[in-house]
């Protein structure tokens, strides 16, 4: 939840930073704010698509610990039964 607050803000401070500058560099005839709002434009876009991304891995990261906790589970209780077994022979 922290995570997506975080990233909302910089996407929205980054946008509105954008939106001036290249308000700004219109309205003053001062073209070199121009790109400048541009890049920030872009660095929000990049700022959305890192967190997919990052969230993404996250999910893949969570079910890959779950497979191994599974696994981890059956060695378990494979280890038991084989002990158990040889207690009875």
């Amino acid at each position: 939840m922290v995570s997506r607050t975080l990233t909302i803000v910089a996407v929205a401070f980054l946008t509105f930073d954008g939106a001036a500058l290249a308000g700004m560099g219109l309205a003053t005839g001062r073209m070199v704010l121009v790109p400048v709002g541009l890049v920030f434009f872009v660095a929000s876009g990049l700022v959305l698509l890192y967190w997919r991304r990052h969230r993404g891995r996250l999910q893949e990261i969570a079910d890959q610990r779950r497979g191994v906790k599974d696994e981890v589970r059956e060695m378990q209780r494979t280890l038991r039964e084989s002990v158990s077994g040889n207690d009875k022979a």
